[in-house]
């Protein structure tokens, strides 16, 4: 409530209360009337309407506000529209997992079969390890090694000779009768025994060492056990033929 309007309200309640005079004398008492005089309904009005503005004035309504009556609804706030779902991503494409390439990778190849065929004089590795000598005969403890990376054949016995440092053959011995064959595989190693006797011929030009002819132009000379070894079987008679020959390979 306006406090201007109280202020006149006040002010003019002040006035009316002045103007009112006290009787001369008490008032005689008048039968009870269905009737009430506008001077006291005007008074009565005009106190309503006062404690009504000040009941107003205190609640903090509005300075015009009607008593009874309800403020106006206040408009809601307009909703804005719903914004649209924003498109699903699309997932990129499943990458194959690493057990997957894994089991690929695994995958069993086939693994070419090596050829066996005869052993290339080029991968066998033979030396003399040893010179025994036995009743005017010398022997000759000889191994072979593939030095290859695949595996060969070896007849079980070859050719034997007895050469010099010239390559010359001082004892020629003889090729076996169809021969069985071995295996050897890489790093495989193959050793023998070669007896030798009854040399009669000039003194050899060093290293004498033992050869093996394998057949189809093919021939193993091993290593001499030192580059100054001379080594012989002693003369028994050159009425008699020089003798050669080697025991089969073992493995």
């Amino acid at each position: 409530m306006d406090t201007s309007r109280s202020s006149q309200i006040l002010r003019e309640w002040a006035a009316v209360a002045s103007e009112a005079r006290r009787p001369m004398a008490a008032p005689r008492p008048v039968s009870r009337r269905s009737g009430v005089s506008a001077q006291t309904l005007a008074g009565a009005t005009l106190v309503a309407v006062l404690l009504a503005s000040v009941v107003v004035w205190r609640a903090g309504g509005p300075p015009n506000a009607i008593v009874g009556t309800s403020p106006s609804p206040v408009a809601s706030p307009a909703v804005s529209p719903l914004r649209p779902s924003p498109s699903p991503i699309a997932s990129p494409s499943p990458v194959a997992s690493s057990s997957a390439v894994a089991a690929r990778s695994a995958a069993p190849t086939a693994t070419p079969v090596p050829t066996l065929g005869p052993c290339d004089p080029t991968v066998l590795d033979a030396r003399i390890t040893a010179w025994e000598g036995a009743a005017g005969h010398r022997v000759a403890d000889v191994e072979v090694r593939n030095t290859g990376s695949v595996p060969c054949t070896m007849p079980a016995a070859a050719r034997p000779q007895l050469t010099d440092g010239n390559g010359s053959v001082l004892i020629d011995g003889s090729a076996p009768k169809a021969p069985s064959t071995l295996t050897v595989p890489p790093a495989g190693v193959l050793t023998t025994l070669v007896q030798a006797g009854n040399y009669c011929g000039p003194a050899p030009e060093a290293p004498v060492t033992v050869s093996f002819v394998l057949g189809a132009g093919r021939t193993v000379v091993a290593a001499p056990t030192s580059p100054t070894d001379a080594t012989v079987p002693p003369c028994l008679g050159s009425g008699q033929p020089a003798t050669i020959e080697m025991q089969p390979w073992t493995r």
